[in-house]
């Protein structure tokens, strides 16, 4: 972890170790054991609203508890409470000065009343990295720009910030410069910041585009926004700053107050603590941000994200609500909305959602791919290859990148029985991606299924394998591909081992058992189809399982040989311990 994250998550090990603590006792505190028991509870499985308001009936009842005001604090701030929250960072801050939520919720406060001096005076200059950027934001305020680009360089040259300190002190120097109209500099520091990031957020590219257009620099400023879309999907907001600059029109300069700026600081840091487990922090940095700044719909969007990858469904589908139909962020908003819907059970009302969005977005690539792959985790496969077939010929070109879109098709075309169309566009997707270890395991897989190809397909395994030793799903293709073509003795350690990554998947420890089978490990593939049994296999291979259970792997076979359906192609009927039809213990 570097020195820059360190120092963000300084505040946050304590708000978990409060947990731990016991119920308080005493006469103050009679009665708090189920509410706070429960906001525990509600706080494990991460529904902040509840544990908001849990955590607060607590305190209303032993009022003068620390923990308590702490722990209602975070979450009132977390559910979006942020008034209720700064309310209780005032009384923590009477008890416990200097906590690292408490004091950046009251700097919010600061901000929101115009009182720069306020905020400056509870933010440390030696302080966690984060309150120094909104200090920089209070002395701009204080009309002090020139001062607060020193800071900000200041924290940019600091050894010990590392490079998201780097980072985010560069991004900060050129979003101040351009509020006081100095693009020039605007446009070196966010070069600076995104060289230092790999090319930056999504984001950072549309405020460096938008500082270029604004120095008459419209070529430029067009290349940015299509070096960042390269290898994308697409993204509407900088879709629309292309259109407009293209068009003639300046971009305006998004951030032009402090409060802004302050709201910008905390959304990118609660964007960083998101990836880990912080993601209530996170939480809380994105709720002060849109109170800062209602118009910072990213940070909006982050919210309803955090609160979706938390399983807190119903929250999440209403802050994804919030974000306005004419932003530039609402096809991102409804197409995590539907996603959101489909995970909470919802999945038909998700659907017509996303063909609605493909109606309004016809021309956008992630509306279609997003609906495809809705109906395809449905199992809606003609469908979700129309919705793949829209997004196609939406292509201007076809790049390598775009080796996903067909192999996803494939899957579909596959699924609904088309094969010479799924194997045509498994070859384009290895065409774009030669290789890839997914489509390779899959046309491979397929054509073992198949009875075809048999050798192209045992190497397609053989160099996906060779990719990802410890992916269990391609080690079991490759011990199925030997098992089909009676290879029986290698095969085994190959499934062997794919049990061994993947020991609760009923397909591969049903194949196990067939390969045991056939090498005379008859009561250990009783064993291993028994397992498969218990982890639910689907009905069509389950009955196949029960039924080798009943009579034998021989008498199945033979069965399927008979039907013309051969389970070991080029081969002789007989195998070991011919005749041998019991289940040996089974």
């Amino acid at each position: 972890m570097t020195t820059l994250s360190r120092r963000l998550f300084r505040a946050a090990a304590p708000l978990a170790l409060t947990a731990l603590l016991a119920i308080p006792s005493g006469a103050g505190a009679q009665g708090i054991a189920g509410p706070y028991l429960a906001a525990q509870h509600a706080e494990g499985r991460g529904d902040v609203v509840a544990a908001a308001r849990l955590y607060s009936e607590a305190l209303a009842r032993d009022s003068e508890n620390e923990a308590l005001i702490e722990r209602a604090m975070l979450h009132q701030i977390a559910a979006g409470n942020v008034e209720e929250g700064i309310a209780l960072a005032r009384r923590y801050e009477d008890v416990q000065p200097g906590h690292h939520l408490g004091v950046l919720a009251l700097a919010t406060d600061g901000l929101m009343k115009d009182d720069p001096e306020t905020v400056r005076a509870l933010l440390d200059s030696s302080g966690p990295f984060v309150g120094r950027v909104i200090d920089a934001w209070a002395t701009y305020a204080s009309d002090d720009a020139e001062g607060a680009i020193a800071m900000l360089q200041e924290l940019e040259n600091a050894d010990d910030n590392g490079l998201p300190g780097q980072i985010v002190a560069a991004y900060h120097v050129g979003l101040i410069a351009a509020a006081i109209g100095d693009d020039e500099m605007a446009e070196e520091a966010l070069s600076r910041a995104a060289d230092l990031a790999d090319g930056g957020t999504l984001r950072l590219a549309r405020l460096r585009a938008g500082a270029l257009a604004r120095l008459g620099r419209d070529d430029d400023a067009i290349a940015v926004i299509k070096e960042r879309l390269a290898g994308t999907y697409g993204n509407l907001p900088l879709t629309r700053l292309a259109e407009s600059i293209e068009a003639g029109q300046e971009p305006p300069v998004i951030v032009d107050t402090a409060s802004k700026g302050a709201a910008e600081v905390l959304y990118g840091v609660s964007g960083l603590l998101a990836r880990g487990r912080n993601r209530l922090i996170a939480l809380a940095y994105s709720r002060l941000a849109t109170y800062l700044d209602p118009d910072l719909t990213e940070a909006q969007l982050l919210i309803a994200q955090i609160l979706d990858r938390d399983e807190q469904y119903e929250a999440a589908i209403a802050a994804y609500a919030k974000i306005p139909d004419d932003a530039a962020e609402a096809l991102t908003a409804q197409i995590g909305m539907a996603e959101a819907m489909q995970a909470a059970g919802e999945a038909e009302e998700a659907i017509e959602a996303l063909y609605e969005t493909v109606d309004r977005f016809p021309n956008e690539l992630e509306a279609h791919t997003s609906l495809g792959d809705m109906l395809r985790r449905e199992s809606k496969f003609e469908d979700a290859g129309k919705a793949y077939d829209g997004a196609v010929a939406l292509l201007p070109s076809i790049e390598p990148y775009h080796w996903a879109l067909f192999y996803q098709r494939g899957i579909t075309f596959e699924r609904s029985k088309q094969w010479d169309k799924a194997e045509a566009d498994f070859r384009k997707a290895l065409e774009l991606e030669p290789d890839q270890p997914d489509v390779l395991n899959y046309l491979g897989y397929s054509f073992v299924e198949l009875g075809r190809n048999l050798e192209e397909a045992e190497k397609m395994i053989e160099k996906a394998v060779e990719q990802r030793p410890e992916d269990g799903y391609i080690v079991d293709s490759l011990g199925w591909v030997l098992y089909r073509v009676g290879e029986f003795d290698r095969a085994v350690p190959h499934l062997e081992k794919a049990v061994e990554l993947r020991p609760v998947d009923p397909i591969i420890n049903d194949h196990y058992g067939d390969a045991l089978w056939m090498v005379g490990r008859k009561i250990e593939a009783v064993f291993q189809w028994k397992r498969a049994l218990s982890f639910e296999p689907e009905d069509d291979v389950a009955e196949r399982i029960r039924k080798k259970l009943d009579v034998g792997l021989d008498v199945v076979i033979a069965e399927e040989e008979a039907a013309g359906k051969p389970a070991i192609i080029g081969r002789s009927t007989d195998t070991k311990d011919e005749g041998d039809t019991t289940n040996d213990g089974g």
